[in-house]
């Protein structure tokens, strides 16, 4: 292939990424041939940078709608260059380290993000997060003196702070923020309810603690999906009562109602356009099922019928057994009755008891003579006779 006709169809422009996900559209007067994934020098604001191409053409002029290109392409970056930028990234990690130790000595209220080299080395960003404005003029002449260069302060939000850290989503995939979206569009609540999602969930808060950027993209399939759908509160009226619509499913594509006290139920939409609660094709079928189920296994009443004579037979023993207890019952009856008659003579034992208790009590009641009177009889007897 020619040079020329290499030049005749190379873009006119290319979206150039830089460290941190921030990427800016360039133009290529010059006709050099590039590709998605190469290393190109650009013109900048205050000398050169370098920067990784994405994307060509009009669809990186669609993407970025920030307007015209920012610069110019210089050159295809050389493997000196890459080795320049290797060196950057670790002077950046020193930078980082120094800088975080000015905030610290001065007591600023701010995170500090990321530090980013300009190629040509005329200038440094410090990208910082705060959640109110700060005073870093002492800040920036303090590092100005460090590093003998420009100092750019830039303060970011908590979105693009996830940008520039990056980092996987519960999908599994990059973040979007660093991948597929070019700008920042706000997220509201309402897109939120239009894809009946919890507001309140935590399942919808991407890794900077805002609403997912996911949810805004994924608003268009939901508003042509729900088209085919009742909205949540309609009534309907299938012949056994009206129903509420409570929730509708647009991947299973199902519809729950709920009668006057409150049972749910699922129902197909082919099913709700036509008024019914059940498929008609879907109960034939499970008739059909039934039956050749019967006739695949013709021994389930046979097998049924032998386990109730089985059973049968288990209550004959259980009579059998009843009948033996019934005759222990009569040998306990007798026991019983021999031990009335036990207790018949126990009590007339009690009762002859009691009369000898009655005698005992009457020589008990009849008056004693007292004791010593016949001792005095004998002395008086004995003086008598003395005298």
């Amino acid at each position: 292939m020619e040079r020329s006709d290499i030049l005749s169809g190379t873009p006119d422009s290319f979206e150039i990424e830089f460290k941190g996900g921030r990427s800016a559209l360039y133009s290529n007067p010059r006709g050099i041939p590039l590709k998605a994934g190469d290393h190109a020098i650009v013109e900048v604001e205050r000398g050169k940078d370098i920067g990784l191409v994405v994307r060509e053409g009009a669809v990186a002029s669609v993407k970025l709608r920030g307007g015209g290109p920012q610069g110019l392409i210089l050159r295809l970056a050389t493997r000196d260059d890459k080795s320049h930028l290797e060196e950057l990234r670790d002077k950046e990690l020193e930078a980082h380290r120094i800088c975080q130790q000015c905030i610290g000595r001065q007591n600023l209220p701010m995170k500090l993000v990321d530090v980013e080299w300009q190629f040509d080395g005329n200038k440094i960003r410090f990208y910082f997060t705060s959640d109110r404005r700060v005073d870093f003029r002492k800040l920036v002449r303090d590092l100005a003196g460090i590093f003998k260069t420009r100092i750019e302060m830039r303060q970011i939000g908590v979105r693009d702070e996830a940008r520039r850290i990056g980092g996987y989503g519960r999908c599994g995939r990059y973040y979007c923020c660093r991948g597929v979206i070019g700008d920042f569009d706000p997220v509201t609540l309402k897109m939120v309810k239009e894809q009946h999602l919890a507001p309140g969930s935590p399942k919808i808060s991407g890794g900077c603690g805002r609403l997912m950027c996911c949810l805004r993209y994924e608003r268009s399939f939901y508003s042509e999906s729900l088209n085919e759908f009742p909205k949540v509160g309609t009534r309907i009226d299938l012949g056994d009562g009206t129903r509420k619509v409570t929730g509708v499913d647009i991947f299973h594509r199902t519809v729950t109602l709920e009668d006057s006290e409150r049972e749910a139920v699922k129902v197909a939409i082919e099913d709700y356009r036509q008024g019914r609660l059940t498929s008609e094709d879907a109960e034939s079928s499970y008739t059909d099922t039934e039956s050749v189920f019967e006739e695949a296994m013709p021994g389930r009443g046979d097998a049924k019928s032998e386990r109730k004579d089985a059973g049968s037979g288990r209550g004959d023993a259980k009579s059998e057994r009843k009948d033996a207890g019934s005759g222990r019952g009569d040998a306990k009856s007798e026991r019983k009755d021999a031990g009335s008659v036990r207790g018949d003579a126990k009590s007339e034992r009690k009762d002859a008891g009691s009369v000898r208790g009655d005698t005992k009590a009457g020589r008990r009641d009849s008056p004693r003579r007292p004791r010593g009177s016949s001792r005095r009889n004998r002395r008086r007897k004995k003086e008598k006779d003395a005298t």
